[in-house]
C-alpha cells in the first residue's frame, strides 16, 4: 500500500512540474497565468499557438524571394539576433516582432541589412494544417 501511494506521489509531482513548463517564447509574449489558463481550460488554443510559433513563419534566401516578388515592395523587420537566428529558428518569435498572421494572405517581410526574407503562412492554412496534425 506505501508503495502504491509513493507511486502515485511521485507520478502527480512529476506531472505538475512537467505541465508548468512552457516554451519561453509563449511565456514572454502571454505570461505563465494564461498559460496555465489555457492548459486547463482550452489546450487546443495552447497546443495552436506552440504550431505557429514553430510553423508559422520560413527564413528564405534573397535570391529566391526576389524572382518570384517580381518588383513587388515588402516590408521590412530588423531582427537584432538574426545571425543566431538563422543558425537555430527556435529563436524566431514571431509574437515579439510584431507580425500579424494575416487569415488568407502569405507574407513576405525583408530583413532588415540581410539577404533574408520572411515568409508569413496565413492564419486559416495554419489552423487548418494544426487540426490535421491533430488527427494524426
Amino acid at each position: 500500500m506505501k508503495k502504491l501511494l509513493l507511486f502515485l506521489l511521485i507520478n502527480m509531482i512529476t506531472l505538475l512540474s512537467y505541465s508548468q513548463q512552457f516554451d519561453s517564447r509563449l511565456e514572454k509574449h502571454f505570461g505563465k497565468d494564461k498559460l496555465i489558463f489555457w492548459q486547463k481550460n482550452y489546450p487546443d488554443s495552447l497546443g495552436y499557438y506552440q504550431f505557429v510559433l514553430d510553423n508559422a513563419v520560413l527564413i528564405m534566401d534573397e535570391s529566391v524571394v526576389k524572382q518570384r516578388l517580381g518588383g513587388e515592395q515588402v516590408s521590412e523587420i530588423e531582427i537584432t539576433n538574426f545571425d543566431e537566428v538563422i543558425k537555430n529558428h527556435k529563436l524566431l518569435d514571431i509574437f515579439s516582432l510584431g507580425i500579424e498572421i494575416k487569415p488568407d494572405t502569405y507574407q513576405y517581410i525583408k530583413v532588415k541589412n540581410e539577404p533574408y526574407y520572411l515568409y508569413v503562412k496565413p492564419g486559416r492554412y495554419l489552423w487548418n494544417k494544426y487540426q490535421a496534425g491533430k488527427q494524426n
